[in-house]
C-alpha cells in the first residue's frame, strides 16, 4: 500500500504534542475535519481510505470513534484491493456485533469469498475470523466449507478457510451446524500439503471434542499421516525445522489421537506402537542445538501422553516412566515442566505407582524451583501420585512448604491438601489435626468452602466429634487463632461442646470464656458464628445461661444489622418463660447428605477453564481407570481409595465408617418420589414435579434439571405405539463417564418400552461439559396400565462414586389417546349413558386461583385438555366457559371411549373436572393427570 501523505503528517503532529491536552485538541480538530469531508458527495476512494485510516489510528490510541462505519462499508464494496483491505480492517476494529451495517458487510463477504482473486478471498476470510459474529457463522459457514473442499481453491485459501471455521466453531458451536459437514473434513488430514493438513488438524481437534462419533474416522487418517512423517519420511524440506520434520503437525496429530480410544484391529495397534517406539528411540540421542531439542522433546512428550492414554503396551509405559524420571532432573526449565506434567498424566493412569514414588524426593524438591510454573506442576504431580501409603508424607511436605509458597499457588495448594486429607485419612485424629493446621496456615488464601467442608465431615462422623471438640477448645485457648480456625472451633463447640463438658479444663464456663477471648478480634462474619454458638450454649448448659444472655445483650445494640438481629433473636429465645421452643430451635444439626465435595468441584472448575478439553484429570486415577473400563478391585490400597472417594469422608483403616455402603442413588431417588399428599419443600423436587406435570400435556420439554445433569424429553405418539426421545445434558464442570440410559416398566404385559433399533450402540461412554447425548425408545401399549415406566441414568463424575438417578417418565395411558369429533347431541347422549351406567367416573374439584388473576387462564385450560388427546367440542355446553372433549384410549387389547367436562368458576377460584370412560383405570389415570397439572400451575 503506497504511503498516504495526510496520514503521515497527522501521525507526526500527534507525536510532536508535548501534553495529553495538546494531543486531544489535535484529535478533536481532525475528527471535526473528517466529519465535514465525509459529508461531501464528491469524496473519492483515496481520500475516503485516508480518513478511515486516521480514524483507525485514533481508535488505536484509545479515542472513542463512533462514526465512519458507512464509509468503511463503502471501502469494502470497492473493487480496488488497497481500499478493500482498509475497509475490512476498519470493519474488524470499529464495528461490533450489533452494528446496523453488519448485514451489508455480510453480503460483501459472501460475494468476496467466491471472488476469482486469491487475495480478495483471503481478505474476506480474515475479516470473518476477526469479527466472528453469530450472523456470519449462520450465513457464511457453508461458503467457507465450500472453499475448504473446493479442488480449485489454492492451498493458501484452504488453510485460511480451516482456521476460519475453527474460530467460528469455538465462538458459536451451535450456529455453524458442524454435524452437516464434519464427515467431509477428515480426509483432508491426508492432504498432500502439510500446511493444509496442519490447519485441518487444529479444526479436527476442536471437532473431536464436540462430535467424537462423527469424527471417529479421523483417527485412521491421522495415524496414516503420522506414519508417513515419522517412519516413511514423506515430507518436503520446507517443513523441516532443525532436522525435525513438521514438528507442529506431529504434535497436533498425536494430540488428536488422544480423543479416541485405542484401535480395535491388531494391525492398527501395531502401527501406533511402532510410531511411538520410533519417536522414543529418536529421543535417546540428546540434541546439541536448543531449537532441535525443544522440537524433539515436544513431540516426545506428546507421544508419551498418547501412549499413556492408549495403554497398549506395559513395557512402553515402564520405559516412559524411566524417561520422565530423567527429564524431571534436567537443567532446562521447559523440560522439567513438561516432564512433571506428563508424569502427572502417567500417575493418573497406571495401576502401580512404585516407578513414580522412586522420584518423590526430586518432585518435592521441585516445589522450591525458581519458576512458578514448575512449582505448580510439581504440586499437581504430588496430588496425582498420592495414595493411602504416601498420604501422610506428601501432606506433611505440602504443609511445610505452604508457609513459604507463593500467594498465587497457596489457594490451590490448600484445596489439594484438604482433598487429599479427606480422601486418604486413616485416623480421625490425623484428619482433624491436619485440617486445623491447614486453616491456620492458609486461611487468608482460601474460601469458606474449606471450613464448611471440615464442619460437614465432623457432623457426619460421630467418632470424630469428641476429638474435634478437644482440638477446637485448644485452638481457642491458643495465643493466636486464625479466623477460619475460630469459625470451625465455634461451630463445633456449639454443636458438640456437651460431649467434653465433664473433662478437665473443658467445663461450660471454660468454653464460653475461650470463645469470648477471641470474639472481639475477629470479623463480623466470625462473630455471627460465635453468637450462634452462645445461643446454643443457653440450650446446652443452663448453668451459664445468665452469662450467655449477658454476652448477647452486649451485641443487641451492634451497628452491624446481622449481629444485632442474631443477638436480639437469641436473647428473646433465651428469656422466654416456656422452655419448649429453645430446644427445637437449637436442635443438633443432622449429618449433611452425601454429595460431591464442594472442594473437588471448585478444583475441577479451576482446571476446566482451558480452550482444549483434557482427556484426563489431575488426581483422578480411579476416575481415569473407570473411563477405560478397568476394575479397581485388584489392590487393597486401590480399593481403599475407591471407598474413600465414594464416601467423601475420612475412612479409618479399621473400617468404622460404613457411609460408603449406601447407594448413592438413594437421595436422588427419594427426591423424585415425594409424597403427593404434601407439597415438596425441596426446590429441586418441586421444579421436577412441575416439569413432569407439564409433560403430561406437552410432547417436549425438560424433565429434570439438576446440578450435574439435565434431562429433556421429546415424544411422538401414534396409538397404541409411540417413540420417546431422551436427551441427557452435562451441566457439571467435569466430564461424565460410564453413561447408561435405560427404561423399565413394572409390568411388561401391559406396556413395553425398549431402545429403538441401533440405539444401544449409540450410548456414549463419555459426555464432556455442556455436551448432550440422546437415546430413543419405542413404546407399545398392550393393555391399560397404571404404573408409569421409570428412566434410570447412571454416570460417574470426577471424584465421586457412580451415581444412578431414577426418574419417572411422563408416559400414561392418557398419552395413547386419539381425539374424536362428534356432534353436540351425541356427546350429551353418550355423557348421560356413561353416567347412568356408572362404569367409570373420576371427578375432582380443584383450586384454580389463577383464573381470577390470569386473563389467559381459560385458554390455558383448553390447551391442557387438547394437549391430553381430547378433541374439543366448541359450543356444546350451555355455559360458554365450560370445556368438553372426546377421545379414545387405544391399546393393543382394545379401545376405550373417554369424555371430559371442565367447569371453571373464576369467581370462586375453583374448577370441577369430570371424566367418564368405559374403563375405570382410564378415567382414574386421566383424572390424576389433570389434578397434577392443576397443582403444578
Amino acid at each position: 500500500m503506497p504511503p498516504m501523505k495526510g496520514l503521515t503528517v497527522f501521525i507526526a503532529d500527534l507525536r510532536k504534542c508535548r501534553s495529553h491536552e495538546d494531543e486531544e485538541k489535535r484529535v478533536n480538530k481532525e475528527l471535526a475535519n473528517i466529519r465535514t469531508k465525509f459529508k461531501e458527495p464528491s469524496i473519492n476512494g483515496y481520500n475516503r481510505k485516508k480518513y478511515v485510516c486516521k480514524l483507525l489510528y485514533m481508535s488505536l490510541l484509545g479515542y472513542d470513534v463512533n462514526f465512519g462505519h458507512r464509509e468503511a462499508v463503502e471501502l469494502v464494496d470497492s473493487t480496488k484491493y488497497s481500499e478493500k483491505q482498509v475497509g475490512y480492517l476498519a470493519v474488524s476494529l470499529l464495528m461490533d456485533d450489533e452494528s446496523e451495517y453488519l448485514r451489508s458487510v455480510v453480503r460483501a463477504l459472501r460475494r468476496d469469498i467466491h471472488d476469482g482473486s486469491e487475495w480478495i478471498v483471503c481478505l474476506a476470510l480474515n475479516a470473518i475470523s476477526n469479527i466472528g459474529s453469530r450472523e456470519m457463522a449462520e450465513v457464511l459457514t457453508s461458503d467457507i466449507v465450500v472453499q475448504l473442499l473446493s479442488p480449485a481453491a489454492s492451498m493458501f485459501i484452504k488453510k485460511k478457510a480451516a482456521l476460519c471455521l475453527l474460530r467460528l466453531l469455538r465462538r458459536f458451536p451451535e450456529a455453524v451446524k458442524a454435524h452437516q459437514w464434519v464427515g467431509r473434513i477428515a480426509p483432508y488430514l491426508g492432504h498432500r500439503d502439510i500446511g493444509v493438513t496442519q490447519s485441518v488438524a487444529s479444526l479436527m481437534t476442536a471437532l473431536a471434542q464436540q462430535y467424537p462419533e462423527e469424527t471417529r474416522k479421523a483417527a485412521s487418517f491421522a495415524m496414516r499421516r503420522l506414519k508417513s512423517l515419522v517412519i516413511d519420511n514423506e515430507y518436503t524440506l520446507d517443513y523441516v525445522y532443525y532436522k525435525v520434520p513438521a514438528p507442529w503437525l506431529q504434535i497436533k496429530l498425536l494430540r488428536l489421537l488422544q480423543y479416541y480410544p485405542a484401535p480395535e484391529s491388531s494391525e492398527a495397534r501395531a502401527t501406533l506402537l511402532s510410531i511411538l517406539r520410533h519417536i522414543i528411540d529418536l529421543s535417546q540421542d540428546v540434541p546439541r542445538e536448543l531449537q532441535q531439542m525443544n522440537a524433539q522433546y515436544s513431540i516426545l512428550f506428546e507421544a508419551i501422553n498418547l501412549g499413556i492414554h492408549l495403554d497398549i503396551d506395559q513395557g512402553l509405559m515402564q520405559e516412559c516412566a524411566v524417561l520422565l524420571g530423567r527429564f524431571i532432573t534436567s537443567r532446562e526449565t521447559n523440560v522439567r515442566y513438561l516432564g512433571l506434567e506428563t508424569m502427572a498424566h502417567l500417575a493418573a493412569y497406571i495401576d502401580r505407582l512404585d516407578s513414580i514414588k522412586a522420584y518423590q524426593g526430586v518432585i518435592v524438591q521441585s516445589l522450591r524451583d525458581r519458576d512458578i510454573s514448575v512449582r505448580r506442576r510439581a504440586l499437581d504431580l504430588l496430588y496425582s501420585m498420592c495414595d493411602v501409603g504416601s498420604a501422610k508424607a506428601i501432606v506433611s511436605e505440602l504443609l511445610r512448604h505452604m508457609a513459604m509458597a507463593d500467594v498465587a499457588l497457596r489457594e490451590e495448594m490448600a484445596l489439594k491438601v484438604a482433598i487429599l486429607t479427606e480422601k486418604f485419612a486413616t485416623e480421625y485424629g490425623w484428619y482433624v489435626d491436619v485440617m486445623m493446621r491447614l486453616v491456620s496456615l492458609a486461611g487468608d488464601h482460601m474460601g469458606d468452602e474449606v471450613w464448611h467442608r471440615i464442619v460437614q465431615v465432623i457432623l457426619g462422623n460421630e467418632e470424630l466429634q469428641v476429638y474435634a471438640c478437644k482440638i477446637s477448645l485448644q485452638t481457642l485457648k491458643a495465643p493466636v487463632c486464625h479466623e477460619s480456625a475460630f469459625k470451625v472451633s465455634a461451630y463445633v463447640l456449639g454443636e458438640f461442646g456437651h460431649l467434653i463438658a465433664n473433662a478437665a479444663d473443658s467445663a461450660p464456663i471454660d468454653q464460653l470464656k475461650a470463645l469470648q477471648s477471641k470474639m472481639t478480634s475477629t470479623s463480623q462474619s466470625a462473630r455471627a458464628v460465635a453468637l450462634t454458638t452462645v445461643g446454643k450454649f443457653i440450650n446446652l448448659f443452663p448453668e451459664i445461661k445468665t452469662l450467655c444472655l449477658r454476652v448477647l445483650d452486649r451485641y443487641r445494640g451492634a451497628l452491624d444489622a446481622e449481629l444485632q438481629q442474631r443477638a436480639c433473636e437469641y436473647y428473646a429465645l433465651g428469656t422466654l418463660e416456656g422452655e419448649e421452643l429453645l430446644p427445637t430451635v437449637f436442635e443438633e444439626m443432622p449429618p449433611f447428605p452425601e454429595r460431591q465435595s464442594a472442594l473437588m468441584s471448585r478444583l475441577l472448575k479451576r482446571e476446566a477453564d482451558t480452550e482444549d478439553q483434557r482427556t484426563w484429570v489431575y488426581g483422578g486415577r480411579e476416575m481415569n481407570r473407570e473411563r477405560r473400563g478397568v476394575t479397581s478391585g485388584a489392590a487393597s490400597n486401590d480399593s481403599r481409595e475407591a471407598v474413600a472417594e465414594s464416601s467423601a469422608m475420612p475412612v479409618p483403616a479399621t473400617g468404622l465408617n460404613d457411609a460408603s455402603s449406601g447407594s448413592p442413588a438413594a437421595s436422588k431417588k427419594g427426591a423424585q418420589e415425594a409424597s403427593p399428599a404434601e407439597p415438596p419443600t425441596d426446590p429441586l423436587v418441586a421444579k421436577s414435579m412441575r416439569n413432569y406435570a407439564r409433560l403430561l400435556w406437552e410432547n417436549d420439554g425438560i424433565l429434570f434439571d439438576g446440578e450435574e445433569i439435565q434431562v429433556g424429553i421429546v415424544a411422538q405418539y401414534k396409538p397404541p405405539s409411540g417413540r420417546l426421545g431422551v436427551f441427557l445434558g452435562n451441566r457439571a464442570t467435569a466430564p461424565l463417564y460410564n453413561i447408561s440410559i435405560t427404561a423399565r416398566v413394572a409390568d411388561g404385559s401391559q406396556l413395553t418400552i425398549q431402545p429403538a433399533a441401533g440405539q444401544e450402540a449409540e450410548q456414549p461412554e463419555t459426555l464432556m461439559p455442556l455436551a448432550q447425548a440422546r437415546m430413543f425408545f419405542d413404546i407399545q401399549c398392550q393393555q391399560v396400565f397404571t404404573a408409569a415406566p421409570t428412566l434410570h441414568i447412571g454416570y460417574t463424575v470426577a471424584g465421586c462414586a457412580p451415581t444412578v438417578s431414577e426418574l419417572q417418565l411422563p408416559v400414561t395411558v392418557g398419552h395413547f389417546m386419539d381425539p374424536v369429533t362428534i356432534s353436540v347431541a351425541d356427546f350429551f347422549a353418550r355423557w348421560k349413558q356413561l353416567g347412568d351406567s356408572g362404569i367409570a367416573e373420576s371427578q375432582h374439584v380443584l383450586p384454580s386461583a389463577f383464573l381470577t388473576k390470569d386473563a389467559v387462564g381459560l385458554e390455558w385450560l383448553r390447551s391442557v385438555i387438547g394437549g391430553m388427546g381430547f378433541a374439543l367440542i366448541h359450543g356444546a355446553d350451555p355455559e360458554p366457559n365450560n370445556i368438553v372433549g372426546v377421545g379414545i384410549a387405544t391399546t393393543q387389547a382394545g379401545r376405550f371411549g373417554c369424555l371430559v367436562r371442565v367447569e371453571p368458576k373464576p369467581t370462586h377460584g375453583l374448577t370441577r373436572v369430570t371424566i367418564r370412560a368405559t374403563n375405570v383405570e382410564v378415567a382414574q389415570s386421566i383424572g390424576g393427570n389433570v389434578k397434577m397439572v392443576f397443582e403444578s400451575r
